[in-house]
């Protein structure tokens, strides 16, 4: 247990068997090899709140730290310590563990860079230069908790995030701080010290210099945490958001008829609270109206339209996780949920027939799950008295996709036999057939993967092999 006195408000965690014995030799080692070495960081503060994590950050002092990961790594027989030098950080992995080595510093950045000049430094030198108190708590490696700060198991007490120096000294000489401010805030609970936000929309501009890669991360992480709509709201507030989802900014203010009882904006961060914590799922959720504010009209009855904003918004998305470094696969599937959402929540049971059902299992493909999560949170985020037509839609979707047949659906008759069943060279005329083919097999008349039942309509169909 960690020796230390705490209020009931932070427990001390016991180390499971693994992480003990990590700690150990990690521990052997730094005095085998006489090196100053601290636990720091999100380890101690997850520690000290009752959560076990498996990525140990470590401060050496006056000593490199490589050695010491190259005698832990030896001892379990993990691959040998990797550097990067960019970063000036040193890092093992294995069983589950991360163990990151820093040697203890003192920076000074040029105002218009994210490069720092970088000397060896102090303990206390090094922990000044970090984000927030809460990450600024040290343990040594026999169990005590340093508190350089002063502050740090206050704030972790109270629930509060703090700059160790002057917050607009530490957002100035790192701005991702900021984004990592309204992510702890979305992933711990925790609320901003006094001072904080004006700090952050004082230093806001100094975004420029950071690299996509660095913030797109920062955003990923937020939306996976417990509280999404409490990270926008941090950076909105902190002048942020304008800076890297201008198009989210742009949804406040636009409002909504009908069962909608908030604007676009606050509509979306109710909705994105309500999604299961699956990034795709999560970025499509955020992103499932921003094709509104483009759109939005008032009709000559007073509604409020927004007449094709699903499509609108799904190009929209696209072009903002492009922007953002996503994956393609990740794009593509955020941008089918986007231009997907409204249409299991305009499912009715007598409008909708089994054709036009089977053909959202075929639109949505591998996303079904997710479209209904992101329709039923944009439900759940107005004031519609139900869910029960997704419950139902959700129900008849897997009756009619029993064996998954549906969903895996292939052409019956390729194009090949298409062209000779016509005797006729290739042409978009063969895509209209096949369009026409899978239309039949939705609707029904063809059974699903029947070549023989698809050849036989397709003869009872002539014109379309003579159409031009």
């Amino acid at each position: 247990m960690l020796r230390i006195a705490m209020s009931d408000r932070i427990a001390a965690v016991r180390a499971t068997p693994e992480v003990t014995g990590l700690i150990e030799a990690i521990r052997d080692a730094a005095q085998r090899l006489d090196i100053k070495t601290y636990l720091v960081g999100g380890f101690v503060r997850d520690r000290l709140r009752g959560a076990e994590a498996k990525d140990l950050d470590l401060v050496t002092v006056g000593a490199d730290g490589v050695p010491l990961l190259a005698d832990v790594a030896d001892r379990f027989g993990w691959a040998p310590p990797q550097r990067f030098e960019r970063f000036g950080t040193a890092q093992i992995r294995g069983d589950d563990f991360i163990v990151e080595v820093v040697r203890a510093r003192s920076e000074r950045y040029d105002p218009e860079s994210r490069k720092p000049d970088v000397r060896p430094g102090t303990l206390e030198e090094d922990v000044m230069r970090r984000d927030f108190t809460v990450n600024a708590l040290c343990q040594t490696l026999e169990g005590q908790i340093i508190d350089i700060t002063g502050s740090g198991l206050d704030d972790l007490r109270a629930g509060v995030l703090r700059t160790p120096v002057p917050p607009q000294d530490t957002f100035s000489e790192d701005p991702l701080r900021m984004f990592r401010a309204a992510r702890f805030v979305a992933q711990l609970g925790f609320r901003l010290a006094g001072g904080i936000e004006a700090a952050m929309r004082s230093q806001a501009h100094r975004v420029e210099i950071l690299s996509i890669e660095r913030v797109s991360d920062e955003l990923r992480r937020l939306l996976l945490a417990p509280l999404p709509s409490a990270g926008i709201r941090v950076l909105h507030r902190g002048g942020l958001l304008v800076h890297v989802l201008p198009e989210v900014v742009a949804m406040i203010g636009v409002e909504q008829g009908g069962f909608h009882t908030h604007d676009v904006y606050e509509h979306t961060l109710l909705a994105l609270d309500r999604t299961p914590p699956d990034l795709v799922t999560r970025a499509a959720t955020l992103l499932h109206d921003i094709g509104k504010p483009p759109t939005h009209a008032i009709a000559d009855d007073g509604r409020h339209t927004f007449h094709d904003h699903p499509q609108l918004g799904a190009a929209m998305a696209r072009d903002m996780l492009t922007r953002l470094r996503f994956s393609n696969d990740e794009i593509d599937a955020v941008a089918l949920l986007v231009q997907l959402h409204l249409r299991p929540i305009q499912y009715d049971r007598e409008t909708f027939g089994d054709a036009a059902v089977r053909r959202l299992i075929v639109d949505a493909g591998a996303h079904r799950s997710r479209m209904l999560a992101v329709a039923r949170a944009d439900t759940e985020a107005s004031a519609f008295p139900t869910i029960a037509g997704i419950v139902e839609l959700e129900e008849r979707m897997a009756r009619l996709d029993a064996g998954a047949q549906v969903s895996r659906m292939t052409d019956p008759i390729d194009g090949d036999e298409i062209m000779a069943m016509a005797n006729r060279g290739p042409g978009p005329w063969v895509g209209r057939v096949k369009a026409a083919i899978r239309e039949a097999v939705l609707d029904g008349t063809i059974p699903l993967d029947d070549a023989q039942a698809a050849r036989r309509w397709l003869r009872e169909h002539p014109e379309l092999l003579s159409s031009a």
